[in-house]
């Protein structure tokens, strides 16, 4: 690998490749670094969710311990009923706390489903910008190649000799 800078604090001689090599790499590990990041949220977002989950479950699993409390008061002498005041308490709790959950879930979906709409039109931007970028890229290339033609036929640069194009 060539260094890209001299050791006693020259100026940098970096050659046009060096230089477009070095940007490639620099890209590379831009990418990377996004990739790790979306995966970082990615984890984030699961564990966020587990602990949702865990939380969730505790208040169920509170809700149903005190209708096993409410039912073992209960006298074994009472047959059917309405149940006591603290079995439907219980009762009522649990009800709650299924429809807290069925809430929280319906949210949950909708937020997906919002992020995949803001996902395909980031990326559907982004291919607009790509594609507007290499057509500019391209007028560029064209701008400095009718440039550099027509500075060679007024006579202020040099011509280039033609290479003659290989054969596969």
């Amino acid at each position: 690998m060539s260094q890209s800078r001299p050791p006693w604090g020259g100026t940098p001689s970096l050659n046009g490749s060096q230089v477009e090599a070095l940007e490639k790499a620099l890209r590379a590990l831009e990418a990377k670094s996004a990739e790790r990041e979306m995966a970082m949220a990615e984890l984030e977002n699961k564990l966020a969710e587990r602990d949702r989950a865990l939380a969730e479950t505790e208040a169920l699993l509170l809700a149903r311990e005190k209708i096993i409390d409410a039912m073992r008061k209960e006298k074994p002498s009472q047959e059917g009923g309405g149940g006591s005041a603290e079995e439907i308490a219980a009762l009522t709790k649990l009800k709650e706390e299924l429809d807290r959950q069925e809430a929280t879930i319906k949210e949950g979906r909708a937020a997906l489903q919002e992020r995949e709409e803001f996902l395909n039109q980031s990326e559907t931007a982004l291919f607009e910008k790509m594609q507007a970028q290499q057509e500019k890229e391209t007028e560029l290339e064209q701008k400095a190649e009718d440039l550099k033609r027509a500075m060679q036929k007024a006579g202020l640069a040099p011509a280039e000799a033609k290479a003659p194009i290989e054969k596969a």
